[in-house]
């Protein structure tokens, strides 16, 4: 029995093996979601927590016909976590926060190495586009929330996300046919050899 079935069951049946399993098996991918979202290790345990409560509550929503148990868990975390970074309570700690307390932190940090590439097309990208899509994608800010709070016309996030969604498919565009080029003259010289 796969351990995501395993795990399934027991927390359908209430069995608080379940959420042993859990946390073992799943703890630190939830968490690193948890930790890019909000940026704060505090708050980003705070999210875990809440959402292996929400796990445990809501097992039963779970559709192993539409999603995987790994995706459905990490939805919820995403959730949770820019619930909580929507707070007063978090937006008065985040601009508080001095920049030396987190140079010398010595907690565990998890690297999420599937936001590398992410944000490295971002970073590309004019400033005016990369702080849009910065705090929409990767900060979890809501359009309207990004508009009131740094004072932006709605219609110009829109416009921005448009037009950075358009660079940067001409930017991957151009990188696949590089690639199919390499690939390619490789296949020519290794037919040659």
């Amino acid at each position: 029995m796969k351990i995501d079935q395993q795990i399934y069951g027991l927390l359908c049946n209430r069995n608080e093996r379940g959420l042993s399993l859990l946390y073992q098996n799943y703890s630190e991918s939830l968490y690193s979601i948890a930790v890019r979202t909000l940026s704060n290790h505090s708050f980003a345990e705070d999210a875990l927590q809440k959402s292996f409560l929400k796990i445990w509550n809501n097992i039963e929503q779970y559709d192993s016909d539409k999603t995987t148990l790994f995706t459905w868990m990490s939805l919820i975390v995403q959730n949770t976590s820019i619930d909580i970074r929507r707070l007063k309570k978090f937006q008065i700690e985040e601009k508080s926060d001095s920049f030396d307390t987190n140079a010398h932190s010595i907690e565990k940090v998890f690297i999420d190495t599937d936001g590398i590439d992410t944000r490295k097309m971002i970073e590309g990208l004019d400033d005016k586009y990369a702080f849009v899509l910065e705090h929409l994608y990767l900060k979890g800010y809501s359009q309207s929330e990004l508009a009131d709070e740094f004072d932006i016309p709605i219609g110009s996030i829109k416009t921005k996300i448009k037009k950075s969604i358009q660079i940067l498919r001409t930017r991957l565009d151009k990188e696949k046919k590089f690639i199919f080029g390499i690939y390619i003259l490789i296949t020519i010289i290794v037919g040659i050899l």
